[in-house]
């Protein structure tokens, strides 16, 4: 029998079996015409996809990004990796302690691993981008190799469409963010696929599989019930698969098995590695490892949000519109969503399990193995996201906490896939001709190129660390002025991170003592499992306090210290422009022409402006309302009847005064031998 595709073949079904000959031995067929076009639409698609990644790298490098709040720790623990005493071995620090009797962290430090090298080779800003955006990229490489791997070029355009579009939900911001939700979402999306890949037999997915998962699970607590779930189901298909081989191939099977054995011990040695750290830590550690830590909390009785509520969670994203495309990442779960009901969540969700059981039954009669293999781990994933987001604690942060459900919009990605693939290979089997079947691989890739595109422009759609690059202007004067603090070292800097939570000052000052070679050392329990054991403060390797002070705070220094450093949050003209517009608020204020519109009376009527109860009821002086920046507030909900030119002047008063009170910062030095400069005594 010839093995070239004849008159009625599909370019997907030729590619299948020049894959399958060349695996036995024989000689490959030449590619046809439409093979190789469909195969040139395919790699095109890859490189199109990665293009918005590399636009944004690009972008905030050229733009001066620097890593601020979370994200400047992400790079704090990378660079700590060269060194002997500050060895990172475990994540960063969770604030899952919060919620706990115990201080613990996320499992593992392989994503500082990865981020090391470039982070050490280049400006603070630009290795941390441009690392964090090489995997993202690795990763969607991944993803098209494994799905061509699948269904050839058909199969990989499309899980590189659902890609693209992933990334475009994200938005430009998140493609280079080191923040651990964030940056574990497309390494993510590639370990479903390589779960898809291992259920239809592949042993190469097996070693890249246990490197994926063991970075998503190490990087972020989120993924720890998801990966071992998922991991288990594709160990389960390819144990299948595997015997099916063994019934069908025959003579071929010793070749296999094999085959089976190396790439099963190769895993085995990826896996010691890549949990190599956290057992050190474990081993080692001074009291509980961080490993018993993470098991202890999970045996705790801690209250979680239940099935139903977190069926509702789960259908937010996965059945319900629109579903994991943008703008829902921005939008739900974040202040103001509403939880849909739980009939309609899980209606959603069985017409959800519906496709999925006629996708599955479709490729089933048609012994589609590929299709049917893609529907079984998406409904095993579907199942692993209703376990664990129904075991999702309540924290101090409320009921649900945003960044925890990250992992959602990679699983809905896949669950597309693998319904979009079901279709389209019984489409494609369908037809006559195989210049319809590349017209298939045509559409995906221009569904490539058309969300690229979109993804071009800067879009912050996740509230994370990149939400607030407002203070990367004055976190850059800031460590611009910071040389001299080297005089004061070792500094205790446990005040830096005693202000507002998730602030972005703290730990990009951090960072710059660091790249100056500034040795620092902390007292707080959460930031000594933070910045590692090596930096515990013991009473006696601190010279002087590092304090940090925001806003109206920074004019006056704390007792027994001085300025060190300031960062400026507005221009000479601009804080001469707040101050004359203060002095005109405050005699608007004074003479009573303070009027408050519908929604202003309404929100006095709540008890929502106290301090303007205060100046009305009580005579108080009006300033309280500038101090308080209750007046900052109203204007900001449009609360104010005024109109035209005061209208003006105040709206240009609250800007300048926000940005002043974010951005304007200032530290101070207070040496250790004060009583007022005291860590306060906390039990590590």
């Amino acid at each position: 029998m010839s093995s070239a595709p004849t008159r009625g073949t599909t370019v997907d079904d030729a590619e299948e079996a020049t894959r399958t000959q060349a695996t036995a031995g024989a000689r490959p067929p030449r590619a046809t015409g439409p093979s190789r076009l469909a195969f040139r639409l395919f790699l095109t698609s890859v490189v199109i996809a990665i293009v918005p990644v590399a636009v944004a790298c690009t972008r905030a490098i050229y733009t001066g990004w620097i890593p601020t709040g979370d994200n400047a720790l992400q790079a704090i623990r990378a660079r700590d990796l060269f060194s002997y005493t500050d060895l990172p071995l475990i994540g960063t620090w969770s604030s899952a302690s919060l919620n706990l009797t115990t201080q613990v962290n996320h499992p593992g430090a392989l994503y500082f691993d990865l981020l090391a090298v470039p982070v050490r080779l280049f400006d603070n800003g630009a290795g941390t981008a441009f690392a964090v955006a090489l995997i993202n990229s690795l990763c969607i490489v991944g993803v098209a190799v494994f799905a061509y791997r699948r269904g050839s070029a058909l199969a990989g355009t499309i899980a590189v469409a659902a890609t693209a579009a992933l990334g475009w939900a994200m938005g430009s911001e998140l493609l280079f963010e080191p923040w651990p939700p964030h940056s574990t979402m497309l390494p993510f999306l590639f370990f479903l696929v390589l779960v898809w890949s291992l259920t239809c037999g592949d042993l190469l997915a097996l070693p890249f599989a246990g490197a994926s998962g063991s970075l998503v699970m190490e990087t972020h607590l989120s993924y720890a019930l998801l990966v071992p779930l998922l991991g288990a189901w594709g160990v389960f298909g390819l144990v299948l698969a595997l015997r099916r081989d063994r019934r069908e191939e025959g003579d071929r099977w010793p070749q296999q098995r094999a085959r089976a054995l190396r790439l099963g011990a190769i895993t085995v040695v990826v896996l010691v590695l890549c949990w190599l750290q956290p057992l050190i830590e474990q081993f080692t550690s001074t009291g509980k490892g961080n490993l018993s830590r993470l098991v202890d909390s999970a045996r705790s009785s801690s209250k979680t949000i239940g099935y139903g509520y977190g069926a509702r969670v789960v259908a937010t994203v996965v059945s319900l519109p629109p579903w994991w495309f943008r703008p829902s990442l921005r939008n739900n779960f974040l202040s103001g969503w509403v939880a849909p009901p739980l009939a309609g969540a899980l209606f959603s969700l069985g017409v959800l399990v519906a496709v999925l059981a006629v996708c599955g039954w479709l490729a089933w009669r048609r012994r589609d193995r590929i299709a049917f293999s893609a529907v079984a781990t998406a409904t095993a994933g579907l199942a692993a996201a209703l376990i664990t987001a129904g075991r999702g604690p309540v924290t101090v942060f409320g009921k649900l906490t945003p960044h925890t459900f990250r992992w959602l919009w990679p699983l809905g990605a896949f669950i597309f896939v693998a319904i979009i693939v079901t279709a389209v290979r019984r489409l494609a089997r369908r037809v006559t001709t195989s210049a319809l079947s590349v017209s298939l691989v045509a559409v995906f890739t221009v569904a490539t190129v058309v969300v690229a595109v979109l993804n071009l422009p800067f879009a912050d759609e996740g509230l994370g660390p990149n939400s607030q690059e407002y203070a990367i202007p004055a976190a850059k004067d800031l460590a611009h002025h910071m040389g001299p603090l080297k005089a004061d070292a070792p500094l205790l800097i446990d005040d830096l991170f005693h202000g507002a939570f998730a602030d972005p000052y703290g730990g990009t000052a951090v960072a710059e003592l660091q790249r100056r070679g500034i040795p620092f050392v902390a007292h707080d329990p959460g930031l000594v499992r933070q910045f590692g054991p090596a930096r515990r403060y013991d009473g006696r390797n601190a010279k002087a306090a590092l304090l940090f002070r925001q806003g109206d705070a920074t004019l006056t220094p704390p007792v027994g210290s001085r300025e060190a450093a300031r960062g400026e949050g507005l221009s000479r003209a601009e804080q001469a422009d707040l101050t004359r517009l203060k002095g005109e608020v405050k005699g608007y204020l004074d003479a009573g022409r303070l009027h408050l519109d519908r929604a202003g009376q309404a929100a006095f009527a709540r008890g929502d402006l106290p301090r303007l109860a205060e100046v009305q009821g009580q005579g108080a002086d009006p300033q309280v309302l500038l101090d308080s920046r209750e007046l900052d507030v109203m204007i900001q909900q449009h609360l104010l009847d005024v109109h035209g030119a005061w209208a003006r002047r105040f709206d240009r008063y609250a800007d300048l005064q926000h940005r002043w009170d974010q951005e304007t910062v200032a530290l101070f030095v207070r040496p250790l031998g004060s009583s007022a400069s005291a860590a306060p005594s906390s039990a590590p």
